[in-house]
């Protein structure tokens, strides 16, 4: 199957320094000029780096468009009809209406329910006819209204426009839009298009006074960004030679990919923006005017950066991280927004382990999987997401014909902070299981900190698995000897080596597991102490990184000491298992039996003249018992 890969958009000509809302540009003067209280226009951003001046007006395309209304005796009342904002240097202070170099005044504004193709920043220099400039108004001077109650302002810029021909600078592409109304307006066009705009967050002004005179916008990147990291912590090991995949068939190389449905990554669209409580824009993927196209995966940069030097005794090469701080990692990419995805995320990838004894022992893993669940994939304008993978030592790649090392993982942790701070910590395993603790960055304490909500998620075969505690979902703490180096260390593989043949404390109802090794130290794993693990139908309100509850199967616990836990899935086999087969068969021909014991057969795949008795009989219902682990730390902050 071939593939495609999402087009990926810079920002514009300016790229902006700092977090979130650096990548909004702005500037402000502070000077007071004039007497009459006219409305004018400033920018500003919560951080100390911002661009500012004509570097600021370049990345807006030195234009924007506002709307704007006032409320009287609870009566909203438009006051700036779509007016558009244009920027000309060094004329702050000339008018009553200018303070910070952006004027509105003797300009055209963009009528409302008109949709064209025409640029907005190029309204200011319209002058023949058609029906923009026949139906548009000239736009005026616009002074406070004190006995407003409240003001509420908003505005997009379309930016500098795309570039669509090299040779053609003179001759860029814009996104097209819908006139704003009353707290909604739609943006529509390419990716490329999409990429170089910009949409304010609104703003509401309640405590009105004489010296009120200008109105500070907030503009956002209308794109997400995205990266991935990857680091190991396999024992006696490092990981080099990581290869990707594009899809679940398709051969790997050195370019990292992540996956997914091909309804679920759009390239481009219309988006409906609206505004939350907090004056927050949301976004709506409409599926009309025209249809999204799709994409099937997304490509990073060709090769990994930031390789970990080598280890003690090591050939020379380039090894992947050894801790969730120092992680590898691919280039930051920009992507359309996809609030509403309902798909996952998919990894598949090829790693070689490295014995660290100097011995040049290899081992070649391939097929290692991991599942981003949707629900820690809905991106958002101006966020960023870090989806961090960890290689441990229970991994669901293959060495030669079979699964698993013994022990080997990996595990994907989702890390966002721009707008806002979302991460998620995702075993690659079958099933994969996804732990989610609101503010959490583990790239800076290693996993959690106590007294944390941490929720649960098990994805199987892309399905999230409804948990009940006791049964299919139980939590427990894990701990060792310390203080010598010689304690045995606490992985996914030896907690379930511990709970399947360590020694019970009480054969009927027991409550610990014992393991001794050889150096007579123990790893216990017990369930007193341990948090209440509580299952639940979603993450509330309180606890997602957006302000939005997301719903999801899940389960959560809150650790109020620092410690080593454990959660196991667990699911009973279904049928019965693979049987060898006998009898007469037809060379060439593979037999099962259905869920009603006929037999039945299926030729794919098999040529004349092979042996017979490499066939075997498949029970079509069978599934095989499944016992699943996540390890999760939790630090003292």
């Amino acid at each position: 199957m071939k593939t495609k890969s999402i087009l990926m958009v810079a920002l514009g000509v300016l790229t902006l320094a700092g977090c979130a809302d650096d990548d909004f540009v702005g500037y402000k003067e502070t000077q007071d000029g004039g007497t009459e209280k006219s409305i004018r226009f400033a920018f500003d951003v919560p951080t100390p780096t911002r661009a500012v001046g004509a570097e600021a007006a370049a990345t807006l395309g030195e234009n924007f468009v506002v709307f704007g209304y006032k409320t009287v005796n609870n009566t909203p009342q438009t006051v700036f009809n779509n007016y558009q904002v244009n920027y000309v240097a060094n004329t702050a202070y000339t008018t009553t209406s200018n303070s910070a170099d952006w004027e509105y005044v003797g300009y055209k504004n963009l009528p409302v329910g008109v949709s064209t193709n025409v640029g907005v920043r190029a309204f200011s220099a319209l002058t023949g006819s058609g029906q923009a400039n026949e139906t548009a108004i000239d736009q005026t001077i616009k002074y406070w209204d004190y006995s407003a109650t409240q003001y509420d302002f908003f505005a997009y810029s379309l930016g500098a426009g795309y570039d669509h021909d090299s040779n053609s600078a003179t001759d860029p592409q814009y996104a097209r839009t819908s006139a704003l109304t009353n707290s909604t307006y739609t943006i529509q066009g390419s990716a490329a298009e999409l990429g170089a705009c910009y949409i304010s967050n609104k703003k509401t002004m309640t405590s009105l006074s004489t010296s009120t005179t200008e109105v500070e916008l907030e503009f956002l990147s209308f794109l997400s960004k995205i990266e991935l990291k990857f680091y190991e912590t396999i024992p006696g090991y490092s990981v080099k030679d990581v290869k990707f995949y594009p899809s679940a068939i398709e051969a790997s190389s050195t370019t990292p990919y992540l996956y997914t449905s091909i309804a679920a990554l759009p390239t481009s669209g219309k988006y409906t923006i609206t505004f939350d409580t907090n004056g927050k824009p949301q976004l709506a993927l409409a599926g009309s005017d025209p249809d999204p196209e799709k994409e099937a995966n997304i490509s990073f940069s060709s090769t990994l950066t930031n390789y970990a030097t080598k280890e003690y005794k090591e050939a020379s090469g380039n090894y992947l991280g050894r801790t969730s701080t120092q992680a590898t990692s691919t280039d930051l990419i920009s992507v359309l927004p996809n609030p509403a995805n309902d798909e996952a995320l998919n990894l598949k990838m090829d790693f070689t382990l490295v014995s660290r004894d100097g011995s040049g022992e290899d081992i070649h893993m391939t097929g290692a999987t991991a599942v981003i669940p949707a629900a820690y994939a809905e991106w958002k304008p101006n966020y960023k997401y870090t989806y961090i993978f960890k290689i441990s030592d229970d991994s669901n790649a293959q060495s030669g014909a079979i699964t698993g090392l013994y022990p080997i993982t990996l595990d994907a942790v989702v890390a966002d902070a721009q707008d806002g701070t979302q991460e998620t910590i995702t075993t690659v395993s079958e099933p994969s299981i996804t732990t989610y603790a609101k503010g959490e960055v583990v790239t800076a304490n290693n996993e959690y900190l106590t007294n944390s909500n941490i929720y649960v998620v098990v994805d199987k075969d892309g399905t999230v698995q409804a948990l009940t505690v006791g049964t299919n979902a139980k939590l427990y703490l894990v701990t060792n000897n310390t203080g010598d180096g010689t304690e045995q260390t606490i992985t996914e593989a030896s907690v379930a080596n511990a709970l399947a043949k360590g020694t019970k404390d009480n054969d009927a109802n027991p409550t610990t597991w014992t393991v001794t090794g050889a150096n007579m130290k123990n790893l216990i794993v017990t369930t007193v102490g341990v948090p209440t693990l509580t299952a639940t139908t979603s993450i509330p309100v309180a606890d997602s990184p957006t302000g939005v509850a997301i719903s999801v199967n899940c389960a959560w616990f809150k650790p109020t000491a620092a410690g080593t836990y454990a959660f196991e899935y667990s699911k009973d086999a279904v049928g019965t298992p693979y049987v060898a087969a006998s009898g007469t068969f037809v060379s060439g021909t593979i037999y099962y039996t259905d869920n009603t014991g006929s037999t039945e057969v299926d030729t794919s795949g098999f040529t004349a003249g092979t042996d017979v008795t490499s066939y075997f009989v498949v029970n079509n219902s069978y599934e095989p018992a499944i016992k699943a682990y996540k390890v999760i730390k939790v630090v003292a902050p």
